[in-house]
């Protein structure tokens, strides 16, 4: 994988692991430009300095816990590289720590057994269900690519002729936790980490590429610090796609001749600007023309999921749904033709906003619109797994909404 810059300067915005750092209090001037700044928040100046006082002294505050959904713009916008965003998470998991979960937030437990995820599997086709069955492979191997749970969640995602060499292992039991990352449960990071480092030890590889913007970010940036022990070159798959269509091995035959928005990957901020710029240049070679959003790269919304990390919001569903209309709505008024999201989990936010929005644009993954350019007929069925998880939802946690039952995570044992 090409080098990224990750300039650590505190005058220049950091990128990888360093953007993850602890919250620094010294470097911290309380000038509050995280919050005003956020496009989520957007607070007054002297509102989030407020903020930022109450969160310093260990206080939940009057925002943060109702509204941040820990998208890192946050971290970028600091002029003194403090990552108010560590705080920020801090104070999530002490909420989670003191008064547990909601009843209706089990759906969105990456290892609750009836869960979000385990629900799109109960929705696959046949065929889709025998590709897990396959990636679940423990066999040891020299190098694999790892799926992530989101592109569990649509397997069909992969069968373009340009991914069929790939030896792909993984599954739902071997999560990446970035949904625990994100709402603060470090705890539940712990035990990821650990059922990883004994996953990864069964496997013996020795080269990981993951297919999946966010479980890249997750296993470089931040399960190190929790755990995870592995000697294993990680790459990214963006990359990858990249060089494959530059140096002419995946063919383009039939340019798109359309115009594109971007929805952005919310760990892609983490990862730096030459990653964000990936995604438009294959556009360009596929022969689309990208029409940006206001919110745009560093300062993207996050696709709707983020909407439920809120510990206070504990993914209410109308929490998420909202944020994910907003994301879409404003992908809609580019006038774009069409939405690409390089992340599968934003797929399914999207395809389950759109579900209910009649004559909404199409959202695709990158691996079809690059199945498409190069003449091959993507086989997800654009409404389906987005319109799966919209019912699972409504189903499980509409007659949990008014229970005042608390809950704890499940326990995460080393095996699955």
């Amino acid at each position: 994988m090409e080098e990224m810059n990750t300039p650590n300067s505190k005058t220049e915005k950091k990128r990888g692991a360093a953007l993850l750092e602890p919250y620094d209090a010294d470097a911290c001037e309380v000038c509050g430009k995280c919050l005003s700044e956020c496009p989520v928040m957007g607070l007054s100046e002297s509102a989030a300095k407020r903020e930022m006082t109450a969160l310093r002294r260990g206080s939940p505050g009057a925002h943060v816990l109702y509204k941040c959904e820990t998208c890192f713009s946050c971290n970028l916008t600091c002029p003194n590289g403090a990552n108010p965003l560590s705080l920020f998470l801090e104070r999530f998991n002490e909420e989670h720590v003191r008064r547990g979960l909601p009843a209706w937030s089990s759906f969105f437990q990456p290892h609750d057994p009836d869960n979000f995820r385990t629900n799109a599997v109960a929705h696959l086709s046949a065929e889709e269900k025998k590709l897990l069955e396959k990636w679940s492979d423990l066999s040891p191997c020299e190098e694999f690519a790892y799926p992530g749970c989101n592109i569990c969640s649509i397997p069909v995602l992969t069968q373009a002729s340009f991914l069929r060499d790939l030896n792909i292992r993984g599954g739902m039991e071997y999560c990446c936790g970035e949904m625990y990352f994100r709402t603060g449960m470090h705890d539940q990071l712990r035990a990821t980490a650990a059922r990883l480092n004994r996953y990864f030890e069964k496997l013996g590889a020795k080269k990981m590429m993951v297919l999946c913007t966010a479980g890249y970010s997750i296993f470089t940036n931040v399960l190190p610090k929790f755990g995870l022990k592995t000697d294993m070159e990680i790459t990214a798959y963006l990359p990858w796609l990249w060089g494959k269509i530059e140096s002419g091995e995946i063919k383009i035959t039939k340019p798109l001749g359309m115009k594109v928005t971007i929805q952005e990957s919310c760990h892609a901020k983490v990862i730096g600007p030459e990653y964000e710029e990936l995604p438009r240049k294959i556009l360009e070679k596929l022969g689309a023309e990208v029409v940006e959003m206001p919110h745009n790269r560093d300062c993207a919304y996050c696709c709707g999921i983020g909407g439920g990390f809120p510990a206070k919001k504990n993914y209410h569903p109308l929490a998420v749904t909202s944020a994910a209309l907003r994301a879409y709505s404003e992908a809609a008024k580019t006038g774009a033709d069409a939405v690409l999201a390089y992340c599968a989990g934003c797929v399914l936010a999207f395809s389950a906003a759109t579900s209910v929005i009649p004559g909404a644009k199409p959202v695709y993954h990158i691996f079809e619109l690059v199945q498409l350019a190069s003449g091959e007929t993507p086989q997800r069925k654009k409404l389906a797994h987005g319109r799966a998880l919209l019912l699972g939802a409504l189903k499980n946690q509409a007659p949990k909404l008014l229970s005042t039952k608390r809950i704890s995570p499940p326990d995460i044992p080393v095996e699955p």
